[in-house]
């Protein structure tokens, strides 16, 4: 399936740049796996890679980093899960660095992967990652960045790459949604000490889990019946 962006003038919407860094999140795994690379924290997005997704011109890019910037300083710690012993959360880090992307492909990775692949290096370049964070009272106790995250969890099931181009194809959907959650659940299922540090009983359905998490919540809303 094509994944397809478009954008009108130089303005950028947070919706439009919303649509941008899943995509781009999408791209970056689909782009690991396929080179099987390490990926343990690769930018979610690169100034680089914005031409990739229809973000030509100077001004338009420089409005899509400024609403990147806006995005992270407002939503940043947002509650993505209530689990057993603690919450999950979604941190964004948005900063100007030193990039590293594989010669001949558009993947960018972290310097790890360049002792083992050749890449070119760009000396300034905005950058953005999104970390999973678990929290138990003051203490963070996970940190993983979302494209590995994704990584590995298209290695543990390969049908989560089906689901997450779905999602990257309509992150605004309430089914495309309904159906990532499903596909979370199943890999969860497979993980009996992930699965009880999350939830005191086994969810009957995936309802039960996005009741849970306030950002779906406000994201999709609780339908009264949910699709089968």
């Amino acid at each position: 399936m094509q994944l397809t962006i478009a954008f009108l003038g130089a303005t950028v919407k947070i919706a439009d740049v919303v649509k941008v860094v899943i995509r781009a999140i999408y791209d970056q795994v689909m782009n690991c796996v396929k080179f099987d690379l390490h990926c343990l924290d690769p930018p979610c997005l690169t100034s680089g890679m914005l031409d990739s997704y229809q973000l030509h011109n100077y001004s338009t890019k420089m409005n899509f980093w400024k609403t990147v910037e806006e995005i992270a300083r407002k939503y940043n710690n947002i509650e993505l899960f209530k689990s057993k012993f603690g919450l999950f959360r979604l941190v964004f880090h948005h900063t100007i660095e030193e990039v590293y992307r594989v010669d001949g492909t558009s993947v960018y990775v972290d310097m790890l992967d360049c002792d083992i692949v050749k890449c070119s290096t760009t000396p300034r370049s905005h950058a953005l990652r999104i970390y999973l964070e678990g929290v138990y009272g003051d203490r963070v106790i996970l940190r993983i960045n979302v494209v590995t995250l994704a990584k590995m969890a298209i290695y543990e099931n390969p049908y989560f790459k089906d689901c997450l181009e779905n999602f990257a194809q309509n992150p605004f959907q309430q089914q495309s949604v309904f159906t990532l959650m499903q596909c979370v659940l199943v890999i969860l299922y497979r993980h009996k000490s992930i699965f009880d540090l999350l939830f005191v009983k086994r969810p009957k359905d995936v309802s039960e889990i996005i009741k849970r998490s306030p950002l779906v919540k406000k994201y999709v809303g609780v339908p009264e019946q949910w699709p089968t």
